[in-house]
């Protein structure tokens, strides 16, 4: 072989090696794909989610009651609710990789405001204890309280599954599938860091904010839904706070629940407050605002009935269990006691 001939095979190794090294430096393997998150940025867009969402569950409730509706209302924003819910976490990876911010809008803003835990579990006691049905005795108020338990959950959870499959129509596994690792890192908030999406968050949440007090001041009709959603992003950030305390060794997601009975227990004693000792028609309004807005977006059903499916079969019944029951046990102390020792009135409209 000659000298010319070693000298070209010898570049051509070199070549080679040296466009190896480049692709392993553009792809490399095993390291993770960083996610920046940051927390004002968060804050920011459960503002907007939030308010979409409380509005979306008034909506609904309002369109569905009807005299002779075959099911209860508050069902229909539950399934709503869980089916966007069951959407984005069978494309968690492909929102995060586009926002990250966006899939915590999504899930822990919009659809945890739809759903409402709260409210369901003062729906099942006015069905348990409360006679709100003429000519019902105590069996039957049992038989209905466990029917509103039995097709909320059930309805919430096949709500997630048909997400599932809302999400492989519309975006099928095999268009999306990157292979890459990602972890989401926490930023602390420099303005010049922000991106363009990250400025349009902020003027969105700022400006959602000060519209909503804005119109609740100087708009006398309807006050109760612009009140609704003023409270609204307060009981969202709040659940988002506390849903720290699901990453504890103990497989009890201890944040929802606090959460959620939490909710409950203010959701009864406003019940209490609007049934038995204010009458103003601003006072109820209010009560029927922090109901629907603050109560509302601080419980979920959405997150509940995912951490169902989520959690072992015994956890998960020992979760669910303890949920519905500690809930009954709050509407108790704030409601049943007055109610059996002096009684409800009707001076604001029932929550």
């Amino acid at each position: 072989m000659s000298s010319s001939t070693l000298a070209v095979a010898f570049n051509n190794l070199e070549n080679e090696v040296i466009e190896n090294e480049v692709e392993e430096i553009k792809e490399p393997k095993n390291i993770p794909l960083e996610l920046e998150e940051r927390a004002a940025v968060d804050l920011a867009i459960f503002i907007p989610f939030s308010i979409i969402g409380v509005l979306i569950r008034i909506g609904l409730t309002n369109l569905h009651s009807y005299p002779g509706s075959p099911v209860f209302s508050l069902i229909y924003p539950q399934f709503v609710g869980c089916v966007m819910m069951g959407f984005c976490l069978a494309r968690k990876r492909f929102i995060l990789e586009r926002y990250p911010p966006l899939y915590i809008g999504l899930t822990t803003g919009l659809c945890g405001s739809i759903t409402t835990f709260s409210s369901w579990i003062l729906l099942i006691f006015k069905e348990f204890i409360v006679q709100s049905t003429p000519h019902r005795n105590a069996g039957y108020n049992v038989l209905a309280a466990l029917a509103d338990i039995g097709v909320t959950i059930g309805m919430s959870v096949t709500g997630l599954k048909f997400g599932e499959h809302l999400a492989d129509i519309i975006i099928p596994k095999h268009k999306i599938q990157s292979g890459k690792l990602y972890h989401i890192v926490r930023k602390p908030f420099k303005l010049n860091e922000l991106t363009t999406l990250d400025f349009i968050c902020l003027g969105f949440g700022i400006a959602s904010i000060v519209l909503v007090v804005v119109l609740a001041i100087t708009i006398q009709v309807n006050r109760s839904i612009l009140f609704a959603i003023v409270y609204a992003p307060l009981g969202t950030i709040i659940r988002w706070q506390l849903s720290r305390f699901n990453t504890l060794k103990d497989p009890f997601p201890w944040g929802t629940f606090t959460a959620n009975l939490s909710g409950s227990i203010i959701i009864g004693i406003l019940f209490f407050l609007s049934n038995g000792v204010i009458s103003s028609k601003i006072s109820c309004e209010i009560v029927k605002g922090l109901t629907d807005g603050f109560c509302g977006c601080l419980t979920t059903v959405s997150t509940f009935a995912t951490e169902i499916i989520a959690l072992p079969r015994k956890h998960a019944y020992k979760y669910a269990f303890v949920s519905i029951l500690m809930g009954q046990v709050a509407m108790i102390l704030t409601v049943g006691i007055y109610h059996w020792t002096v009684g409800l009135s009707t001076a604001c409209n029932p929550t």
